[in-house]
């Protein structure tokens, strides 16, 4: 019971009490009055009838007495008049039969007044002429009594409905303070900061509130201080210092995390050789100031590709990943960037020489890391003898399906419904039972089947992305009601997120589906975050608007700060495949790897580590602030 519960339960029982003792003395004091006014008024009756009668007695005038009686009994509220004639022997009786009206029969029937009669003898001298007896009605005195106390009860009910009223406005209005204490302990257990509470005039919560607010403050700025040493580590561990892009150890997981999904694509190195006739000519000032110019370029080349990867991988050479494009498109890509390049120069040292040669490849099925840097450098290689303008693309061995292909396998199985779901479990290290499972989405056409490595670039190069994920939603929904314990997780599109129409659906999907909050979860890719923090933050407010949980996948792939955590708060976040196999080989990797998770881990979010193939990685993880794994030591199963 919360103290403001009880604070008013016990003031609202003492003035519960305090009326009924009032009410109680009021009804002793009342009826006590009424009682002994009605023994006056019997008493009084009797003596002055008494009077009166004396001398129609005397002269045995029977008409004269009777009339007196009947003045005396109409006069008052009595119950019975009775005269003895003692001379003759008769009598003279008045009785009242009336029943009482106006008070309920429970009340009579509590006796609360006794029967109130009075005799007296009448006499002439020695003589005695009759006896009188008078016995009070208590009728009037019970009306009086109901009355005057049902008055006084609506009285006091009205006074204590007001009372109650005020008391629970004055107990919010004294209790508030405390319960924005309890309201921020709550947001600091929970790892979010907020505001400062205003400081009551209660001096003791005012003392309560400031230290508070001075805690919350320094975790808001230790949560911080964890977010930028994270920063730091990756940009140690994989960043270049110079160019500001990433290194071979960044690019080669990029590298890795794409070859371990089915999917297209390409690499491409970018070789600026004059790089090193500057530094002979200027000295490193200067090729510095190239290194950076050149990196700005390739990086304006790449923003309409969301998912490219960029590295500086020697002094003089970058290489690109560019996942989900064609052959003829990484062609076109790589004349752009050469020619990027070569208006960073304005009075070339060769005139028939191109700036930089770039050598690329596409992907084929088989292809390891290995193959594919092997035929991206033999492309390069021979670039260099070409020169000028040198762009070569080593071809691949077979031919791969076209854009507009791609494109009517998709509209095709939105519209005949020949999706094929697997959902892979997130295990939790401290309990081994699943946090959520994961679901992923695959095409089956004829005897073929596509994963979604293969055909999502196509899904979000022909914008299908909202109808593919309500496609996915509507599939699943039948089987979560069928299921009641499980928890599924899905990936939501670049093209969801940032269509408002999708935004609209989705806000009625939720409201019919309501029951499944907290078991259908939701997760968005870092680069939503970091490309569309706009639409995130609409998506956001929506999912915790109807309950739902949402997650963060590609956790730290990109160089951005992490501040992002404690303004969205997602319930986990998923560490970007690239750096689960790399954490067991260098001990940078593992610092920047806990780095990374505990700035996750301390902000109250679970974090979880991708592609985890063996036990030899749950023990590493187990002591770099992972809360939980996923990969291929617990592979994915059909989703029924």
């Amino acid at each position: 019971m919360t103290l403001y519960r009880q604070l008013l339960m016990t003031m609202l029982g003492l003035f519960a009490i305090l009326f009924v003792s009032a009410y109680w003395v009021q009804f002793q004091s009342t009826r006590d009055f009424l009682a002994e006014q009605l023994r006056t008024t019997v008493e009084s009756t009797a003596n002055s009838a008494g009077l009166a009668l004396t001398p129609y007695l005397e002269t045995g005038d029977q008409v004269g007495a009777e009339s007196v009686l009947n003045a005396a009994f109409d006069g008052g509220y009595y119950r019975r008049i009775r005269l003895d004639l003692l001379a003759s022997g008769e009598h003279i009786e008045k009785e009242n039969t009336i029943t009482i009206h106006d008070v309920p029969n429970w009340f009579i029937n509590l006796h609360l007044f006794d029967s109130v009669n009075y005799d007296t003898v009448l006499t002439s001298g020695w003589l005695q002429l009759g006896k009188l007896q008078v016995e009070g009605h208590p009728g009037q005195a019970y009306f009086e009594l109901w009355r005057g106390m049902s008055r006084l009860l609506v009285s006091f009910l009205v006074a204590f409905l007001v009372v109650t009223v005020l008391l629970m406005r004055a107990l919010n209005l004294l209790l508030r303070p405390l319960e924005q204490i309890r309201h921020q302990a709550r947001e600091i257990e929970l790892h979010h900061f907020g505001h400062a509470i205003p400081l009551p005039r209660t001096l003791e919560l005012r003392q309560v509130v400031q230290a508070i607010n001075g805690m919350a403050g320094k975790l808001a700025k230790q949560f911080k201080e964890q977010a930028e040493a994270a920063e730091r580590l990756r940009e140690r561990a994989f960043r270049d210092a110079v160019s500001g892009l990433g290194n071979r150890a960044y690019f080669m997981g990029q590298v890795n995390s794409w070859i371990a999904e089915a999917g297209h694509g390409g690499i491409m190195l970018v070789a600026v050789d004059m790089l090193e006739d500057i530094y002979r000519d200027e000295g490193f000032a200067a090729r510095d100031r190239m290194v950076a110019a050149v990196a700005k370029s390739i990086q304006a080349c790449l923003q309409r590709f969301e998912a490219a990867a960029c590295a500086r991988i020697s002094a003089t050479e970058y290489a690109i990943l560019l996942p989900g494009i064609e052959g003829l498109q990484l062609q076109e890509t790589g004349e752009e960037i050469n020619r990027a390049i070569a208006e960073l120069v304005i009075n070339p040292i060769a005139q028939n020489q191109s700036i930089s040669v770039i050598g690329m490849t596409v992907r084929e099925d088989k292809d390891d890391l290995s193959t594919l840097l092997t035929k991206a450098d033999n492309a390069l290689r021979r670039a260099r003898t070409e020169r000028l303008g040198a762009v070569v693309l080593e071809q691949a061995s077979r031919d791969t399906l076209g854009r507009i292909a791609w494109k009517e396998i998709i509209s095709r199985a939105l519209q005949q419904g020949n999706l094929q779901f697997k959902s892979q479990p997130a295990i939790l290290l401290e309990t081994g039972q699943a946090h959520h499972e994961e679901l992923f989405a695959s095409i089956q056409q004829d005897d073929l089947a596509f994963s979604a490595g293969q055909f999502m670039p196509a899904v979000e190069q022909f914008k299908l992305g909202s109808e593919f994920d309500k496609a996915v939603l509507q599939a699943v929904a039948p089987t979560l009601h069928r299921q009641p314990n499980k928890r599924l997780a899905i990936n939501l599109t670049m093209g969801s997120i940032t269509s408002d129409a999708f935004h609209f659906w989705l806000a009625d999907y939720l409201l019919q589906h309501e029951h499944l909050a907290g078991r259908l979860l939701f997760e968005m890719p870092e680069t939503a975050i970091v490309y569309a923090r706009h639409s995130v933050d609409k998506l956001v407010a929506l999912l915790k608007a109807r309950h739902f949980t949402w997650g963060v996948d590609q956790y730290g792939r990109y160089f951005q700060s992490l501040g992002y955590l404690e303004s969205l708060m997602p319930a986990y976040v998923k560490v970007d495949h690239g750096y689960t196999g790399m954490v067991l080989k260098e001990e940078g990797d593992q610092a920047f790897l806990s780095a990374v998770c505990r700035a996750a881990h301390n902000a109250g979010i679970v974090t979880i580590a991708t592609r985890v193939e063996d036990d030899a990685q749950v023990k590493a993880l187990a002591d770099l602030f992972v809360d939980g794994y996923q990969g291929y030591i617990s592979p994915p199963q059909p989703f029924a």
